[in-house]
């Protein structure tokens, strides 16, 4: 640093402190500074009507922006989807964007939005479905004319449905891979229960249980004019706008009415230990509490404030700022508008410390309820509150939206001054009654998510421990009728054509193989060399800028080498995908036909021709193979396979075949996964019964 940057560092600093001795004279210590009340909120005047078909409008103008946007709340919600179909209300919401209207098709639509610099998005969550749209003023009429066929005349096309679902298995297939969202989502089965509308979460079973014809019977059931109220704000008169409303979405009929009243919440106050095993992590997750309340119980706002010193003052400065256990910790009251929510707390802290930070968690909430908090807490708390409050009118938007958001749930239109009101009344024995009240650190549910032969000590010394299974249930594969004998014995007539058409008994000759290629996979190209040694161990190197990845795969076992982050076993899922991968290469499946079973299925069409198809299975793994009648040559392996969008159906296509010492072998191959490509590989070179290197297939 240069002799003028110093000087300049020790003038500012010097006028910081210059300016703190100025404050400290004028207001004495920071915790006597006299904070002033805090202005009133101007709110805007909202016009109230209710169209003649039921359907409730809030109309406020403001000339300020040249936009008009509006926002339908609907009376729904995935609560009311069956068990067997959890997934079903929020497709339903996104696919009504994607696939558009009668009159306003999906990819249509996007490039009107486009031309109109306008958007448009539906959804369905837990407890309602939301609607909203934003023009331009000019372009109220084709706005409105845009979200009335949306909601009245959805399309809901296949094409968008099967996006849908493939998106949502491939967020199933990684809902594993965070810590945090397998706490978050395992401690609301405990509190809700697992099969609870507030617990319960997509399968692939449910999703794959899905069809256009529920879409249609859940839009049918729930969007009508009377279960949906609408919110308008921009520059517009209100009358206007009325009547611009009715003629847009006059001829909608009124249908049955939604319940008002979601799912009832039933819970019992009781203490439980609960562990879930996650060996790749060194620090644990860790979360425990009860059920939470209500948003319309009296004392809310007692309980915002108490939240707001247990989490704020004494969690954070015992479990971190002492204590050192944990970099965040938090404590949450959570308050529903019409189910309660969760009071929970947590943190996350090393393996080592997961009982003691469980224990000393567990200590400040008691805390709580035996030590009265000190003016200064009190004080603190409300002052974070209250200076917060105007942050929640920053904008009209977001003062109609709270509107209707406490319309759609029965609240008051004032309620957020009621609750502002009330904190502004809390007093330290509010904040000590409450937490007697409504606090029971001795029947907690606790949830741990690490790696227990870590711990401190055995959860066990906190209570019984129940281990929470997350394995994610595989999709249900429709098992191929057994043929008879006729089916079967022109199966294995054909596989024995198409064992001749390779190579034939020089199959039978190959010891082991070495291959060297490219593989292609979301836009990255790389380098590779496979050693096979049949029948059941192979060793794959992939060239990557990182380096070399290595996979290894024995009968025993399968690991992988990746640079900077050393040797890792497979998981047992993965481990098995590579063997199945070694079963349909066709040297391992054709180089005996002992132990193989194939069965004639119907012929299938394949790029304007007729193929045959065979359901083959070997060692307890079946797969279909499609086979080209005129060469006998496969064209196409089907399986199932965990895939980037979960568990689906692949098809990899033999496109080129090339002789390698006598032996037919596909050079180009593609792996296809509804429609799309997801993999391609090249064979440039193949060499059989090398001399394999000294350790190849050691760990």
């Amino acid at each position: 640093m240069t002799i003028l940057n110093r000087v300049s560092v020790k003038r500012t600093v010097l006028a910081g402190l210059l300016l703190a001795a100025t404050v400290l004279a004028q207001h004495g210590p920071k915790d006597s500074i006299n904070y002033p009340r805090l202005n009133a909120i101007k709110m805007p005047k909202v016009h109230e009507t209710v169209l003649a078909n039921g359907m409730k409008l809030y109309l406020v103008e403001d000339a300020d922006y040249p936009t008009i946007d509006l926002r339908a709340m609907i009376r729904t919600g995935s609560v009311y989807e069956s068990a067997d179909k959890v997934g079903l209300a929020g497709i339903t919401g996104e696919v009504m964007r994607s696939g558009g209207s009668e009159k306003y098709p999906g990819d249509a639509l996007d490039k009107l939005l486009e031309t109109l610099a306008a958007a448009v998005e539906t959804s369905i969550g837990s407890s309602s479905g939301s609607a909203a749209i934003s023009v331009l003023k000019e372009d109220i009429d084709k706005g409105l004319d845009v979200l009335a066929d949306l909601l009245m005349h959805p399309r809901f096309p296949e094409d968008k449905l099967d996006l849908a679902k493939v998106q949502l298995k491939s967020a199933i297939s990684r809902r594993n891979d965070d810590v945090g969202g397998i706490t978050n989502r395992e401690f609301d089965k405990l509190i809700y229960g697992a099969q609870s509308p507030y617990a319960r979460h997509e399968e692939y079973a449910t999703i794959d249980a899905i069809g256009r014809d529920d879409m249609v019977a859940f839009h049918k059931q729930y969007f009508h004019p009377n279960n949906i109220a609408l919110a308008v704000w921009g520059d517009f008169k209100w009358k206007t706008m009325k009547q611009q409303i009715e003629s847009a979405f006059g001829g909608w009929s009124k249908g049955p009415a939604a319940p008002v009243q979601p799912p009832l919440v039933r819970y019992n106050f009781d203490s439980s230990v609960s562990y879930i095993e996650k060996t790749d992590v060194n620090q644990s997750n860790i979360m425990l509490g009860h059920i939470g309340g209500l948003r319309k119980n009296a004392d809310y706002p007692a309980l915002i404030i108490m939240n707001q010193i247990l989490s704020f003052d004494r969690l954070f400065k015992r479990v971190r700022t002492d204590e050192g256990l944990a970099y965040s910790v938090y404590g949450a009251y959570g308050a529903g508008y019409q189910v309660p929510g969760t009071f929970n707390c947590g943190c996350q802290t090393k393996s080592e410390t997961t009982v003691k930070a469980i224990n000393i968690i567990t200590e400040e909430i008691k805390r709580m309820q035996d030590e009265a908090v000190t003016a200064a807490e009190l004080e603190k708390a409300k002052s974070a509150y209250l200076n917060s409050y105007v942050f929640n009118f920053q904008s009209k938007g977001q003062i109609i939206n709270r509107l209707l958001r406490n319309a759609y749930f029965g609240y008051p239109a004032d309620f957020s001054d009621q609750v502002k009101a009330g904190v502004e009344r809390v007093s330290m024995d509010d904040v000590q009654r409450v937490a007697q009240n409504y606090l029971k650190p001795d029947q907690m549910r606790i949830l741990v998510v690490g790696n227990d032969a870590d711990f401190d000590q055995p959860l066990s010394v906190l209570g019984e421990v129940k281990t929470i299974d997350i394995t994610i249930p595989e999709p249900k594969i429709e098992a191929v009728p057994a043929g008879d004998a006729a089916a079967m014995a022109e199966g294995m007539a054909l596989l024995q054509k198409t064992r001749e058409a390779l190579g034939g008994d020089k199959l039978a000759t190959v010891r082991n193989a070495k291959i060297k290629g490219s593989a292609s996979q979301a836009g990255m190209t790389m380098e590779t060399e496979l050693l096979i040694q049949y029948p059941g161990s192979m060793r794959m190197t992939l060239t990557t800028p990182m380096g070399d990845v290595a996979i290894v795969v024995t009968p025993e076992a399968g690991w992988q080498n990746v640079p900077g982050r050393g040797v890792m076993d497979m998981p047992p899922s993965q481990l098995e995908a590579q063997k199945q991968t070694l079963l349909r290469d066709l040297i391992c499946l054709l180089g005996t036909l002992e132990g193989r079973t194939a069965q004639l299925l119907e012929p299938e069409e394949r790029d304007g021709k007729e193929v045959a198809a065979l359901q083959i299975s070997l060692e307890g793994y079946s797969f279909k193979m499609l086979v080209d009648t005129e060469t006998n040559l496969p064209m196409a392996m089907i399986y199932q396979a965990a895939t980037q969008q979960g568990p689906a159906e692949v098809t990899s296509l033999m496109l080129k075949y090339q002789s390698f010492e006598g032996i037919q072998l596909p050079t180009a191959m593609k792996s296809m996964v509804s429609g799309q490509v997801m993999a391609e590989e090249a064979i440039t070179e193949v060499t059989f019964n090398v001399t394999v290197p000294e350790g190849a297939f050691t760990k």
